[in-house]
């Protein structure tokens, strides 16, 4: 299996965690509308990510890049930038999001690993898709 059949796993898995989260996001605000349950967390929009996030995943993909030997050019920045920074930050926040139902004091340092871990996993393998 290549790295870029590795890379488009990676982002149809990192795409279905970012969904399900949503959804679960969503059910929550639905739930309080009709009555049925506590209101929302603030600020718990998937794209309110943590900034060490993406610092972890543009670390990871930058070092993907370097090993690949990546020519720079601009639709290889575009790509990465989209796939390697933006998308595994969204994932990684998304996992947080779902580990504890959209709460941002309930996050532990072990979470935070694998938020972390999840980010530089599809920082470094998204290389695959240029």
């Amino acid at each position: 299996m290549s790295l870029e059949h590795i890379a488009v796993i990676v982002l149809a898995v990192e795409v279905v965690v970012m969904v399900t989260a949503r959804v679960g996001t969503e059910r929550r605000h639905w739930a309080h509308a009709k009555g049925h349950g506590p209101a929302p967390h603030p600020r718990e929009d998937l794209t309110f990510v943590p900034a060490a996030l993406y610092g972890i995943a543009a670390a990871a993909m930058a070092v993907g890049a370097l090993t690949a030997s990546v020519e720079p050019t601009l639709d290889a920045l575009a790509t990465v930038a989209m796939f390697g920074v933006l998308l595994p930050a969204f994932t990684a926040n998304a996992v947080l999001r779902l580990s504890t139902r959209g709460g941002r004091r309930a996050v532990t340092p072990a979470l935070r690993g694998l938020a972390a871990t999840v980010a530089a996993t599809g920082g470094l393998v998204s290389v695959g898709l240029i």
